[in-house]
């Protein structure tokens, strides 16, 4: 079993982001490890972003994400029931994991970018980048990406699998955020 997230949620438009809402129910944080060589996938249903970004002012663009710990799960029992646990997300010390973004860099396509950050999990903070693209047709804006976290980065496993026998160490993170212009 394995999970680490990260939780770097972004959302870009022509104006400043707090002009666009998240739509939850068209918003997804998951993640997916392989466990005894198959892989598990996973998501947090709670999570939520501050956002503030305009393309032509990147320097200026700022974003943070929260993540509900507690509300991680995936479609296995044994890997639900050890999650919360001390050795994997540790929830009774942190229920929440934070990104801070510190950089929003132009990508190499249009539409492309690259969010750099700090993702703080189980008091670990470690720095990260998430690749994302970005599409606004009217007044929807729809970002996806992926990140690549290792799980030993946040300490995540190391007692009950340190040589990463049973749970690889690479944990990809995907990003979906789907948001409408506020009016």
């Amino acid at each position: 079993m394995k999970a680490a997230l990260l939780s770097l949620l972004l959302l870009a438009s022509p104006a400043l982001a707090s002009g666009w809402a998240m739509v939850p129910a068209q918003s997804s944080l998951g993640f997916s490890s392989e466990w005894n060589g198959a892989v598990v996938q996973g998501r947090f249903a709670r999570f939520s972003t501050t956002i503030s970004f305009d393309p032509a002012k990147l320097s200026a663009a700022r974003v943070s994400a929260v993540i509900d710990l507690t509300s991680a799960s995936t479609g296995d029992k044994t890997v639900n029931g050890s999650l919360p646990g001390e050795d994997w997300f540790a929830v009774a010390k942190a229920r929440e994991a934070r990104f801070v973004g510190t950089a929003i860099v132009a990508g190499a396509r249009p539409g492309a970018y690259v969010a750099r950050g700090t993702l703080t999990l189980r008091g670990v903070a470690v720095p990260v980048e998430l690749p994302f693209t970005l599409s606004i047709a009217g007044d929807v804006a729809t970002m996806a990406g992926t990140a690549r976290l290792d799980r030993r980065s946040f300490r995540i496993g190391m007692e009950s699998d340190a040589a990463g026998t049973w749970v690889a160490f690479p944990v990809p993170v995907t990003v979906r955020i789907v948001a409408r212009r506020i009016k």
